[in-house]
């Protein structure tokens, strides 16, 4: 699932959260997560964490002015389930 189209100059490092509450069965937690960025290298995601079982926060930074990246966040909860969700990143200079 898309979850999000964002905009980012290639100097700053922004801070971003996916909170899964809504997706998750009860008592259910986030256990793991992986990211995948297409072109490779394009973009860093940086700092990643779980936070209160449910939200999983994690920085983006560099990119080049012009070009525009996706993300693709794959995360496994406490019950084995598997969700998959792409973010784009659209990086221009600052005006």
């Amino acid at each position: 699932m898309r979850l999000g189209h964002f905009q980012k100059t290639p100097a700053e490092r922004k801070r971003y959260a996916v909170d899964y509450s809504n997706w998750l069965d009860t008592g259910e937690t986030l256990a793991a997560y992986q990211f995948t960025v297409a072109p490779a290298n394009a973009v860093a995601v940086t700092s990643p964490t779980i936070s209160g079982g449910t939200k999983l926060i994690f920085f983006v930074e560099g990119g080049v002015s012009g070009k525009q990246y996706s993300v693709d966040v794959r995360v496994t909860t406490s019950g084995n389930q598997i969700k998959e969700d792409t973010i784009i990143y659209s990086v221009r200079d600052a005006v």
